[in-house]
């Protein structure tokens, strides 16, 4: 085999983790972005495409990609020069968790009484905030409803 200058031939680490929870399968995928918003766009695909890995409906994956787009507008207005937009997804059968996190500016706070929190909360099974002294997280939880027979 013959190297290419500038790539490795070493094996690369899986970007996911699955194991078994009772009769249901996890698995764990990160998905790392500049904190730009000129890349929401890869998150709301990646976000459709292992909702449907979740077994959601249609109507469900619509609504947690809207509201990945609400939690972004949240999240990156207050994120430091040159930070990045880590995103941990947790897949089971009918349910996903998506928790986004950046490194905020000295000072920043998240508003929790505008619009985008009100999308939020309309549009996912649980909204969760955590802010630390130089990092905010906001986790969305979107659980699979009754369909109808």
């Amino acid at each position: 085999m013959t190297e290419t200058p500038g790539l490795s031939t070493e094996p690369v680490a899986p970007m996911s983790h699955t194991k078994s929870a009772g009769s249901a399968l996890v698995a764990e995928v990160q998905l790392r972005l500049p904190a730009d918003s000129a890349y929401v766009a890869v998150l709301r695909s990646v976000t459709a495409g292992l909702a449907a890995r979740c077994d959601l409906t249609l109507d469900e994956i619509e609504d947690l990609r809207i509201a990945i787009d609400e939690a972004c507008a949240l999240l990156l207005p207050l994120a430091q020069s040159g930070a990045s937009l880590l995103t941990t997804f947790e897949l089971t059968t009918g349910r996903l968790i998506a928790h986004s996190r950046v490194s905020t500016r000295p000072g920043a706070q998240l508003g929790r009484d505008g619009f985008g929190w009100t999308v939020l909360d309309a549009l996912t099974s649980r909204v969760d905030v955590t802010e630390a002294e130089s990092e905010l997280s906001i986790s969305l939880t979107k659980e699979r409803g009754e369909i109808p027979q």
